[in-house]
C-alpha cells in the first residue's frame, strides 16, 4: 500500500504546477492594482488572481474588501459607491510612496494588462450572482482567449450562474477548510454541489482541510481541476506540488518558482 501511494504521489507531481499571483505580486506591490499585475507578469507568473465587486452603478471595481478603508485610507462601501468614485482613490501609497499613482482598477483595466499567450487571470467574484451580466458583457469579446480566463467564487450562486452564462469559461468553486460556523467543510457535499453545478473544479484553502493523497484522489475522481491558496512558504509549495495540485496561489510567485526549481 505504501509503495502504491508513493507511486501515485510521484506520478501526480510530474505535471507542471501553475503559479497564480494572489492579487498580483502582492508581496512586493499594492494588491489588486495594475502595478501588482504588471510586476507579476514581468516576473513570469503563469496567472494572476484578482477580486471584483459590482459597484452602485452596475460596473466593476477590482478590490478585495467590502470597503476601501484598508487599501486607500478612505472608507467607502464598494457596493453602494459609483465606479468613478472608487477608481479615483489612491490604492498604492499604503504599500509605499513609490506606488502613489496606483488606483483601484476596473475589471477591463486589469484584464488589459494580461499578455497574449498562455498566461491568464483568475477572476474572483466577491459579491453574488448579480455581477454575472456585467461579467459576461466584459468577457464575451475575449471569447477567443477563453483559455486565458477563469472565474472563481465562494458563493455557490455566483459560480453556478457564471458557468451557465459563460460555459466557455473555466469556473472553480472556492472553499475554506472550515465553514463560517467554524465546522469542518464537508468535502463530499462540496464535490457533489460542484458537480451538480457543472463547474470545472475546486480552489481550496490550505488550512484546515485534511490534505493527503486520498483527499486529492477523491477530488480527481470527480473529474475536477484542483487549485490551492494561499501558499507562502517553500516547504508548503513542495508539499502541495507533490500532492499533484494543478496550481498554487501565492503572494510571491518568484518564491514559488524557485521552490519548484523552475528557471
Amino acid at each position: 500500500m505504501k509503495s502504491a501511494v508513493l507511486f501515485l504521489l510521484a506520478a501526480m507531481s510530474a505535471h507542471a504546477v501553475e503559479i497564480v499571483a494572489h492579487r498580483g505580486f502582492s508581496a512586493r506591490a499594492p494588491e489588486n492594482t495594475l502595478g501588482a499585475f504588471e510586476l507579476a507578469w514581468k516576473n513570469g507568473t503563469d496567472a494572476c488572481e484578482l477580486d471584483v465587486y459590482l459597484t452602485a452603478d452596475g460596473k466593476t471595481a477590482v478590490i478585495h474588501d467590502k470597503d476601501t478603508k484598508r487599501t486607500t485610507g478612505v472608507k467607502l462601501d464598494v457596493a453602494t459607491t459609483k465606479q468613478a468614485e472608487l477608481t479615483a482613490l489612491d490604492a498604492g501609497t499604503w504599500k509605499g510612496k513609490e506606488w502613489a499613482s496606483e488606483k483601484i482598477p476596473t475589471l477591463e483595466q486589469a484584464l488589459a494588462t494580461m499578455p497574449k499567450g498562455k498566461q491568464r487571470f483568475f477572476i474572483e467574484v466577491k459579491c453574488g450572482a448579480e455581477i454575472v451580466p456585467e461579467l459576461k458583457r466584459i468577457l464575451e469579446p475575449m471569447k477567443d482567449r477563453a483559455a486565458q480566463l477563469a472565474i472563481i467564487a465562494f458563493k455557490r450562486d455566483a459560480a453556478a450562474e457564471s458557468k451557465k452564462a459563460m460555459p466557455w469559461v473555466k469556473v472553480y468553486r472556492l472553499a475554506s477548510g472550515k465553514t463560517k460556523e467554524k465546522k469542518p467543510t464537508d468535502l463530499t457535499q462540496l464535490i457533489a454541489d460542484t458537480k451538480a453545478d457543472k463547474l470545472d473544479g475546486l480552489d481550496l484553502g490550505v488550512a484546515d482541510f485534511p490534505w493527503d493523497a486520498a483527499m486529492v484522489k477523491q477530488i480527481r475522481d470527480a473529474g475536477f481541476g484542483l487549485y490551492v491558496w494561499t501558499v507562502n512558504k517553500p516547504a508548503d509549495v513542495k508539499r502541495f506540488a507533490a500532492l499533484g495540485v494543478d496550481g498554487i496561489t501565492t503572494d510571491d510567485p518568484v518564491m514559488v518558482r524557485e521552490a519548484l526549481g523552475e528557471p
